[in-house]
């Protein structure tokens, strides 16, 4: 999987999914939106993952593979659902209460920033 070069409004990561599964890419961008609202801007983090870990496609070289990737991409946003959803629920608390959801979002995110800066 790559971030679209050619169908993109801000990174290429809705453009990137409707290259590899055959729906439109409004389809995508609608869903990050709705789930962004609906997440209280856990699905826009997400989002921002994705630009960081999934490379641009060249309009120079053809490129091939992808699946290791996409099937991260699916992994990913069924974490962020599930720990959205036990968020909500009251089963994602430290003990003495507070909400760990975005704290550890935020944690990935900062692990995958600096994996990304490592790698070069």
């Amino acid at each position: 999987m790559y971030r679209s070069f050619t169908d993109r409004i801000f990174g290429g990561v809705c453009g990137g999914l409707a290259a590899i599964i055959p729906l439109n890419v409004w389809w995508f961008r609608v869903a990050f939106a709705l789930l962004t609202l609906i997440t209280t801007g856990a699905f826009a983090l997400l989002y921002l993952l994705f630009w960081w870990i999934i490379p641009q496609e060249s309009l120079a070289v053809r490129q091939s593979g992808g699946s290791g990737r996409l099937l991260l991409v699916i992994i990913l946003i069924i974490l962020t659902l599930l720990g959205w959803v036990a968020s909500i629920t009251g089963n994602f608390q430290s003990p003495s209460g507070q909400n760990l959801f975005a704290p550890i979002l935020l944690l990935v995110l900062a692990i995958a920033f600096f994996l990304r800066q490592v790698r070069g």
